[in-house]
């Protein structure tokens, strides 16, 4: 079955009245043709000694593997995307693997239809509040409040995934619905020219800023982000009064809208962003950032999922978000949310050795997979990327503690690898709630 295009609305303009930005937003390209993954597998391969890792990487290439997990090393497991024609040539290098998902466009066609089903309810909310309410409202301050933004402000929200365009009218419906609370600013443009659009909430001396969606088929990592967002507008959580106090939070829900959009419209699996290079689309922006880039754990193949780029600072992604961390004064704790695999990481993920601060990160990583855990369960591991997960180098959280960030992190949301990238919406409210515990704990123990 081919995958229907996901719809998107055409009020994205309506973030550039919130946020600054240099260039008109583009109107997503018509793709013409939608990626479909039928008989596509999803296998955990266990790597039991160096001669199978070996087997592994010297064949990722010729076998085409999309690596869901980079968990590349002896003693651990790897989740990889294989394609029928690949499948047997994959068998026959006699790997010890089990089936995650058997079809993953059954996955997907699954996901799409609560999609679907989901939109039509939201949809006819949107339609019936602008026939009571109007079109877009001019505030007194200036600011337009997007059409529909009841609906927008509704905790209904969470009940479903969102397109591209509804998330920027949300995210401008939170900063016009809260002036004097919150405000809205950009980090700068992706490479086609959207807005990294965010909002910055509290007066706090201490700055936080974390984002959602560097990789673009993250889509659980927005919607956490922006649940965040609402516990620190309107939760009722005894906490954030202090908390607004004691920090400014710079958050964007959708740091690679490119990719975002691609995943959207033609490829549901993309995880780059879209930048072309020999051919193939989009570089890595989490293997790009100006730290140690190159230095192990990425790609210089332009077609694999983690291609680190032409040279560190080649995507305007990372660029943007380095250039906006050290434009702040005081940055306490820098997060960068994916998914999936549940893991509270601390730098390094270039190197094995552990930075001289690692017992203060650890400690706040421990104690955020505590709070995590109290909620509903979930089980997090916690640790340096290095020695947790991988080798990466040229990640976000690498640069932000080499600028002097006191606690960056980088963290893998739900769920261990039964739905991957395609995690089902009635996991979004649980998801948000034991990771907004989670981001308290690490606020309540910051040293600042």
């Amino acid at each position: 079955m081919k995958l229907s295009l996901f719809s998107l609305s055409a009020v994205v303009a309506l973030t550039v009245l919130l946020v600054p930005t240099s260039h008109a937003l583009p109107a997503p390209a018509k793709p013409s043709k939608v990626a479909t993954f039928n008989n596509h597998r999803v296998v955990r391969i266990q790597i039991r000694n160096e001669a199978q890792l070996a087997t592994l990487t010297s064949n990722e290439d010729a076998l085409g593997f999309d690596y869901f997990t980079h968990h590349k090393v002896v003693g651990d497991y790897v989740d990889v995307r294989i394609a029928p024609n690949n499948f047997a040539k994959f068998q026959a290098l006699n790997l010890e693997y089990s089936t995650l998902i058997e079809d993953l466009q059954t996955v997907i066609n699954q996901e799409k239809q609560e999609y679907d089903q989901y939109q039509v309810n939201f949809n006819a909310k949107l339609e019936a509040s602008k026939k009571v309410n109007g079109g877009p409202q001019i505030l007194e301050n200036g600011v337009t409040l997007p059409a529909g933004a009841d609906v927008y402000a509704d905790d209904s929200w969470y009940l479903g995934y969102h397109s591209y365009a509804d998330h920027q009218n949300w995210l401008s419906t939170k900063i016009a619905s809260n002036p004097g609370k919150a405000s809205g600013f950009s980090a700068g443009n992706s490479y086609q020219g959207r807005a990294q659009a965010g909002i910055k909430i509290g007066s706090g001396p201490n700055h936080v800023v974390f984002h959602g969606t560097q990789h673009s088929r993250e889509w659980i990592g927005t919607m956490v982000v922006e649940y965040l967002i609402d516990e620190l507008l309107k939760g009722t959580d005894s906490r954030v009064a202090g908390y607004l106090q004691k920090y400014t939070f710079h958050i964007i829900p959708i740091m690679n809208p490119d990719g975002f959009v691609i995943t959207q419209t033609s490829n549901r699996m993309h995880r780059k962003n879209a930048q072309t290079t020999n051919g193939c689309l989009g570089t890595d922006p989490n293997r790009n950032w100006g730290f140690k880039w190159g230095t192990g754990g990425s790609s210089s193949n332009p077609c694999a999922e983690d291609y680190k780029g032409p040279r560190a600072f080649s995507t305007p992604e990372a660029t943007n978000i380095a250039n906006y961390l050290k434009s702040l004064p005081k940055v306490v704790s820098y997060i960068d949310f994916h998914s999936y695999s549940q893991l509270w990481m601390t730098p390094y993920g270039y190197t094995g050795t552990r930075p001289p601060t690692y017992p203060y990160m650890s400690g706040l990583a421990a104690k955020a997979a505590t709070a995590l855990r109290n909620v509903h369960g979930t089980q997090y591991r916690y640790g340096d990327i290095y020695n947790t997960i991988y080798q990466a180098s040229g990640s976000s959280a690498d640069y932000a503690y080499s600028i002097g960030v006191g606690a960056p992190f980088a963290v893998e949301l739900r769920d261990t690898g039964a739905y991957g990238f395609s995690l089902p919406a009635n996991q979004i409210i649980p998801s948000g709630q034991e990771t907004w515990q989670a981001l308290a704990a690490i606020l309540d123990n910051i040293q600042v």
